[in-house]
């Protein structure tokens, strides 16, 4: 699958908010209420009965590089992802 980076990340005539990366990397920031696994995070998100975002797994790590890029997620010292409660 070849796409251009910012086609993708934005929403634009061709591409709807929910199927951006920025509008996807909100809708999976929902589910960091404690710390969680890609594993976990990605059962959740697929027995989510979200009829707007569908997401694939690509889209899904893009969303999460996003997220980590701004600060809003981290890693923990036993690799689950947490939400960044002290923000700078």
């Amino acid at each position: 699958m070849y796409m251009k980076i910012q086609t993708a990340l934005v929403p634009h005539k061709h591409v709807r908010f929910a199927g951006s990366l920025i509008g996807i990397a909100g809708y999976v920031r929902q589910f960091f209420d404690d710390p969680i696994s890609i594993e976990g995070l990605w059962a959740r998100i697929e027995s989510d009965q979200n009829s707007i975002f569908k997401i694939n797994f690509t889209q899904l790590i893009f969303a999460l590089d996003i997220l980590m890029f701004i600060q809003e997620i981290y890693l923990n010292e036993h690799g689950m992802i947490c939400k960044n409660v002290m923000k700078k």
